[in-house]
C-alpha cells in the first residue's frame, strides 16, 4: 500500500464483487477511519491556498457550453418518441424531445452496475471540480407504460423497479457525434507520470480479474524504452482527470472491455466521462483495485488539485439536497468521497514533496 493511505486507513482483504457485476478474484478492501476535519500536513503541501470555492455545479458547463438550457430542457421537456437502448447490461431508452434535443434515460433498477443515482451524483463532482467532460444529467420521474412498450419482450424489464405506474431515473444530454473507444497503446501510462512506468504488463487499467491474473504472471520487462505518442496534445491531461475523478467517485467499471466506457468523441476526439452508473457503489469507501489505479498517477493538472482542495462537501451536499428526487448519496457515501479526497491530496502531496513542480506540468 502507497504510504500515502497510511494516516487514513488500514489492509483488509474481503470480496468486492456484488451480484450482478463481473465475477473476480475478492478484492482487497480498505477499512477507513473516520474522515478528519483537520487537513493534513501533507496536503498544505500542494499549490497554495486558495479561497472557498465559487465554481457553480450548473454554471460550469459540458465542455465549455452553459449547462442551463439543457438542463431546463431535460427536467421538464415533453418527449416524442422513445426507443429502447442499444448494448450495455442494463435497460435504458433514448428519448427524442419536439425540438429534437435527445436524451437517454437510465431508470432505477435492481442490476447493481447501473445506479441512477450515480449518474447524477457523478455529474454534481464534475461539475463542482469544474472538470465539464460529464454531459447535462438531471434525475426525473416518468410514466412506465411509454417505456414498457419500447422495452418490448425484453427480459431486463423485470430489473426495471416501477412505484405507482412511474420510474425514476437519470436523464442524460445524448452525446451528439460517434463516440468511439480510446485507443490506449502499451506504456501509454508514462503519459501521466514522471517516472518511468515500469509494471506495464500488469496495468490496473483493465477488467479486474485480468489485472489481478497479471500480477502473477512474470514481469517480461523493467520499462518501456519508448514511449508511445499521444494522438492529441491534452490526452495526458485528459487522462489524468479521468483517474482523479474516477477514483473520487468510485468507479470501478471504466476500464476494460476495449475501453468501452472510456470513450471520445469522434476518432482523435476529446474523452467524455460517460457511464457512471457503477460509482458510489455502497459498501467500503476504498478499493485496492482503485488505489492501484490511483498509484501510476504522478501528473495532474492544477486546476484540478486546486478546486480539490477548495472542495466544500456541505455545499455540494446542500446542492444535491435540492434535486428534485434527493437524497441523491447517503452520509456513508459523502463520507466516502471525504475520504478519497483526503487521499488524493494526499498522494499528490508526497508526490510533490519527491518531484516538486513537475507533478504539475498543465
Amino acid at each position: 500500500m502507497n504510504c500515502c493511505f497510511a494516516s487514513v486507513v488500514t489492509l483488509a482483504f474481503v470480496a468486492a464483487c456484488s451480484a450482478g457485476r463481473d465475477t473476480q478474484p475478492p478484492i482487497p478492501i480498505v477499512e477507513v477511519t473516520p474522515p478528519s476535519a483537520v487537513v493534513s500536513e501533507k496536503q498544505a503541501q500542494v499549490a497554495p491556498p486558495v479561497v472557498a470555492p465559487t465554481i457553480d455545479p450548473v454554471a460550469g458547463g459540458f465542455f465549455g457550453k452553459p449547462d442551463a438550457e439543457a438542463l431546463a430542457r431535460l427536467r421538464s421537456g415533453e418527449f416524442v418518441a422513445v426507443k429502447k437502448g442499444s448494448g450495455g447490461r442494463s435497460l435504458g431508452f433514448k428519448l427524442t424531445f419536439a425540438d429534437g434535443t435527445k436524451a437517454y434515460f437510465k431508470p432505477e433498477q435492481t442490476f447493481s452496475g447501473a445506479s441512477w443515482y450515480a449518474e447524477v451524483a457523478a455529474y454534481y463532482v464534475d461539475r463542482v471540480l469544474g472538470l465539464g467532460r460529464v454531459p447535462p444529467v438531471v434525475s426525473r420521474e416518468l410514466g412506465w407504460d411509454r417505456l414498457l412498450r419500447a422495452a418490448g419482450d425484453d427480459p431486463r424489464v423485470s430489473e426495471v423497479v416501477v412505484r405507482d405506474g412511474k420510474v425514476r431515473g437519470a436523464l442524460v444530454l445524448w452525446v451528439e457525434g460517434d463516440l468511439m473507444p480510446l485507443v490506449t497503446p502499451p506504456g501509454w501510462e508514462n503519459w501521466v507520470r514522471v517516472e518511468p512506468w515500469n509494471a506495464y504488463n500488469a496495468t490496473p487499467f483493465q477488467r479486474a480479474r485480468e489485472y489481478y491474473a497479471a500480477l502473477n504472471q512474470p514481469r517480461s520487462s523493467a520499462a518501456y524504452e519508448t514511449i508511445p505518442t499521444p494522438d492529441r496534445a491534452d490526452r495526458a491531461t485528459e487522462l489524468s482527470d479521468l483517474l482523479v475523478f474516477d477514483f473520487l467517485t468510485l468507479n470501478i467499471d471504466r476500464w476494460g472491455g476495449g475501453n468501452a466506457n472510456v470513450l471520445t468523441v469522434g476518432r482523435a476526439g476529446p474523452v467524455v466521462f460517460l457511464d457512471n452508473g457503477a460509482a458510489f457503489a455502497h459498501g467500503p469507501p476504498l478499493l485496492r483495485l482503485m488505489h492501484d489505479r490511483l498509484t501510476p498517477l504522478q501528473k495532474f493538472r492544477r486546476s484540478t488539485i486546486d478546486a480539490l482542495r477548495a472542495l466544500d462537501l456541505e455545499r455540494l451536499k446542500a446542492k444535491m439536497a435540492t434535486d428534485p428526487l434527493a437524497p441523491i448519496l447517503t452520509e456513508a457515501d459523502f463520507e466516502g468521497l471525504a475520504i478519497r479526497r483526503i487521499a488524493v491530496l494526499d498522494h499528490a502531496a508526497e508526490l510533490q514533496a519527491k518531484h516538486g513542480d513537475n507533478i504539475f506540468p498543465w
